[in-house]
């Protein structure tokens, strides 16, 4: 078997499809398809199932040697960069993983300060929700992925923290109060917002014993803003998720104030590029 065949076999994966994995690798379907088939003879096993109905399915076998497969090609991508670095230049692939805010908030100011210093680097975003993101790295998909907690732990690298908001229709009774308690609004419709930010809006009202009243779980932003401006009920949110431009709404504090802490995960740091770690460093210079 090859390092070609790996990154081959990684890619049809990831797309899900020969033919996409081909036109990402600069390959003909057929081509992409005979190093798959070469692979799986080889070995003597199926590494992918092909069904017309749901299109690249991976093995038993494969689901098993997937990751194994992932680690070798980063390992082999580390040596690669390691011996650029060495003759002066600087190349390679950093793979990240996001959710919309951090995408919009703060991934253009790192990734166009990373650019500036690191043209011939490349970037990749993968964006998704948090369990997503964690799952895109245990599977080694991504290299690193933004992930966002109440509390700092041992497991993320601290980037910055972003402020939770309340989003109240114009006229509403809370409107009276400079910053909402938690317990004002376990009494009120709750609309939840699933995009990401689930667990931590309601560890915030765990954290009193309470659970909001939820009458509606939406998982787009903007629909979830028009729900409140039309009064269907009350939402709490990141600050950074607002966009610039607000529908018919108000937006208070929590009383006491509650951040989340947004940050880097990667488990596998000991295994991380330098391009990876220098992009991290970045960040941190920038946030923090």
């Amino acid at each position: 078997m090859t390092f070609t065949q790996f990154k081959i076999f990684s890619k049809v994966i990831e797309t899900g499809s020969f033919t996409k994995a081909g036109e990402v690798l600069n390959m003909t379907q057929s081509a992409v398809s005979h190093a798959i088939a070469s692979m799986e003879s080889e070995l003597g096993v199926a590494l992918i199932i092909r069904d017309k109905k749901r299109g690249v399915i991976l093995s038993d076998f494969g689901k098993r040697v997937l990751k194994p497969v992932r680690d070798i090609i980063n390992k082999i991508s580390i040596i690669e960069q390691e011996a650029a670095a060495e003759k002066g230049l600087e190349i390679g692939t950093i793979r990240i993983g996001s959710f919309p805010s951090t995408t919009a908030r703060l991934l253009p100011k790192m990734i166009a300060t990373f650019k500036q210093m690191y043209p011939m680097i490349e970037i990749v975003l993968f964006e998704g929700t948090d369990h997503e993101v964690k799952e895109w790295i245990n599977n080694r998909v991504i290299d690193m992925g933004f992930i966002a907690k109440l509390c700092w732990d041992e497991t993320i690298i601290p980037i910055t923290r972003d402020k939770m908001v309340v989003v109240i229709s114009k006229g509403h009774p809370l409107t009276n109060y400079p910053a909402i308690p938690v317990q004002m609004l376990a009494d009120v419709p709750f609309i939840m917002p699933s995009g990401g930010c689930e667990l931590i809006i309601r560890e915030i009202f765990e954290q009193y014993d309470l659970s909001p009243s939820v009458h509606f779980q939406v998982m787009e932003l903007a629909t979830i803003l028009n729900m409140v401006q039309e009064g269907l009920g009350v939402t709490v949110l990141p600050q950074l998720a607002l966009p610039d431009t607000l529908p018919d709404v108000e937006v208070r504090e929590l009383e006491p104030a509650v951040w989340r802490h947004l940050g880097l995960y990667c488990p596998y740091m000991n295994e991380t590029s330098p391009a990876a770690q220098r992009f991290i460093s970045i960040g941190q210079s920038l946030f923090t």
